[in-house]
């Protein structure tokens, strides 16, 4: 059964399905709506929990095991699954149609995976899926629905927001949603009932750093990379983490990926991922340093990064990113 992200609440009031594929690319939406399944299903009683990261050489018999497995703390659990790719392979599309095939009544499947394309979703493990379960499909939002979603999240955060501020920060967060949800949750600490203005968001959001993410990253597209180097080291210096950094370029990387492997090309490429106009300059000149081997050898840099960060490999993090970023940005470190 296919739903809606906005159709999710009133779904769950009804009760819980078997399992969950949630599949997109806009983190924030995902995470919060795998978030609403989790808390529903512990109301339900699926009190213990089995997470899976199926990436890289992931032994799928790991998911069949959970399965069977006897519960020793409760009776019921979910079985949670992330696919980073979107893509299971032969011997994850068989665990997955067994998986829902054969269900087992004290387990709920979640999955969540990066966007899955017509043809993905065409496959059996998906129709499998979606025949015994709920698919839901994340997209970015477009330019024109930002207002309403920036006033909905200041009405849940208790705050208030004017018509400029809200424009100014659509147009400084450039679309991004959890970039959006952090700059708003910054004036809960104003107290209740706040009325954030255009000139608040001026001051406020990238305001306090000489470097943002999102700077880094477009600096990179366009070729610069001493200068992004410079803001990299810039930003290391003023706290930001690693991890957030690579969110930022593993996510504008798996757009360039998208806009590249476009068939009719990449302006066709751009108008279906929905760049905001003043970006497409920035990928288009990406584009013309990368073809999809070098882009896809960039996803696996970040992979190797997050490894690091979660301390699984003894590497540099900051290094690592530095060749990240100079690679991005055309000139990679031989």
């Amino acid at each position: 059964m296919r739903l809606k992200p906005d159709q999710l609440q009133n779904h769950l009031t009804k009760g819980l399905a078997g399992c969950y594929m949630v599949h997109g690319d806009e983190p924030l939406l995902q995470q919060e709506i795998c978030d609403a399944i989790r808390n529903k299903a512990r109301e339900e009683g699926f009190l213990e929990r089995d997470l899976f990261h199926a990436e890289g050489r992931f032994d799928w018999q790991q998911i069949t095991a959970s399965d069977q497995a006897m519960s020793l703390f409760s009776s019921r659990k979910i079985i949670e699954i992330r696919m980073p790719g979107g893509k299971p392979g032969k011997e994850g599309a068989a665990a997955l149609s067994l998986l829902v095939a054969q269900p087992n009544p004290d387990n709920l499947v979640l999955i969540s995976s990066g966007k899955i394309d017509s043809k993905g979703q065409s496959a059996k493990w998906f129709k499998a899926l979606d025949t015994a379960g709920v698919c839901m499909a994340i997209f970015p939002l477009e330019a024109q629905h930002m207002g309403r979603w920036i006033n909905n999240r200041v009405q849940t955060l208790g705050l208030k927001i004017t018509p400029d501020a809200c424009q100014l920060l659509t147009q400084r967060t450039e679309g991004n949603l959890l970039a959006t949800a952090q700059e708003l949750e910054k004036f809960t600490l104003n107290g209740a009932g706040f009325e954030i203005t255009a000139e608040h968001i001026d001051a406020d959001v990238g305001g306090l750093a000489r470097y943002s993410n999102y700077q880094l990253v477009d600096t990179a597209l366009t070729g610069q990379a001493s200068h992004s180097l410079t803001m990299l080291y810039g930003l290391k210096e003023e706290g930001t983490k690693a991890m957030e950094i690579l969110w930022v370029l593993s996510r504008e990387i798996r757009l360039l990926i998208n806009v590249i492997n476009h068939p009719q090309g990449v302006e066709a490429g751009l108008q279906q991922e929905r760049v905001w106009e003043k970006r497409k300059s920035y990928l288009r000149t990406a584009a013309q340093h990368h073809n999809s081997h070098s882009a896809q050898d960039m996803l696996r840099q970040c992979e190797a990064i997050d490894q690091c960060v979660k301390g699984v490999s003894k590497a540099n993090e900051w290094d690592l990113l530095s060749g990240l970023i100079m690679q991005l940005a055309g000139k990679p470190i031989r």
